[in-house]
């Protein structure tokens, strides 16, 4: 029997966007120290692409600050943005060297697509968001709240659009303790979970294209509350299978959705080159708003989904998140 959570967390993971709209404590800037050594590092691995170590990129003076960055993300609000990183004027073999040598202090990075890409571009090239195998990141459209596979994703900013390309992040504690206490019968429903597309990176273990159990969107497990969460994919499976979700299920999910995108739950980043943010994937969900292109210099960022060591509990339900039976999502 599933063990659904039934009281209210209190901790800073529980938190409300308004309440740090007018704080900046969530945002680290490195000092000049710092940026010279990460200059440094960059500059000694940059002609190898992304083939050297965490101890090819030694950050003496830098990595108790990562650390820290981390500790916010894994034990903290569960989410910190990094701001005024030293790419603005580098190369992009250098900007990705940069980026590359910083996750290797945090963590491991996955396969993020079929052609096994550790460090993804996402930037608007041209795709019909309602196209079954398109991923909204690959489209200038405005996306559903979601987490991402891995544990920690993390973005940094290359360009920033025209217009628009708002980053909006909710704490998915914070949703459970109102889903608790407003739509409690929604609960079993979220506990017990939902088939996701698969986007076309489906493994021979779900050869419908889509995740062949469902994965729950909460669960409580050894003391800690997490969160697998995607309404794309979970309306996209519903086309896929043919089958459509009972209309007081997906209520639910689309109660998630409000609530998120809602004034009294989700905070807005306006992201500037160099800033790069960090996600718990367990906690936070994020999206972005629509957004328009400068035709000389489009939107990019570039995302890294990462495993972390010991991150917290997490059920086996949902250890892959709803890339359960993808091929995507897995170390090189």
């Amino acid at each position: 029997m599933v063990d659904i959570l039934q009281h209210r967390i209190t901790d800073a993971s529980a938190w409300h966007g308004p309440a740090l709209a007018g704080r900046d404590d969530w945002i680290m800037r490195p000092t000049p120290a710092m940026l010279a050594e990460l200059r440094d590092a960059t500059l000694r691995v940059a002609g190898r692409g992304l083939g050297f170590t965490r101890e090819d990129f030694p950050l003496p003076q830098t990595a108790p600050w990562l650390a820290e960055a981390l500790e916010q993300v894994t034990e903290g609000r569960g989410f910190v943005l990094l701001r005024g990183l030293p790419t603005p004027g580098m190369s992009d073999a250098e900007v990705r060297a940069l980026y590359w040598g910083l996750g290797l202090h945090w963590g491991r990075a996955v396969q993020q697509n079929l052609r096994g890409e550790m460090l993804a571009e996402i930037t608007d090239r041209g795709l019909d968001v309602n196209a079954l195998n398109v991923k909204p990141s690959q489209t200038n459209a405005e996306q559903r709240p979601h987490t991402d596979p891995g544990d920690v994703v993390a973005l940094l900013c290359i360009n920033p659009a025209l217009e628009g390309g708002l980053s909006r992040i909710a704490s998915l504690v914070a949703i459970h303790n109102a889903m608790l206490e407003r739509y409690p019968e929604d609960l079993p429903v979220l506990y017990r979970g939902f088939h996701h597309d698969l986007r076309g990176d489906a493994s021979a273990a779900a050869p419908f294209g889509c995740s062949p159990v469902p994965v729950p969107v909460y669960r409580w497990h050894q003391g800690k509350l997490s969160c697998v969460f995607n309404a794309s994919t979970i309306k996209d499976a519903q086309r896929r299978m043919g089958v459509a979700v009972p209309p007081e299920e997906m209520r639910a999910i689309d109660r998630m959705v409000e609530l998120a995108r809602s004034e009294e739950f989700r905070l807005d980043m306006d992201f500037q080159p160099g800033d790069l943010q960090l996600l718990n994937n367990w906690t936070v969900m994020h999206w972005r708003t629509g957004f328009t292109d400068n035709p000389a210099l489009k939107r990019l960022l570039l995302r890294l989904w990462l495993l972390v060591d010991d991150i917290r509990p997490i059920h086996p339900s949902m250890r892959d998140g709803y890339i359960t039976g993808a091929q995507t999502g897995r170390p090189a």
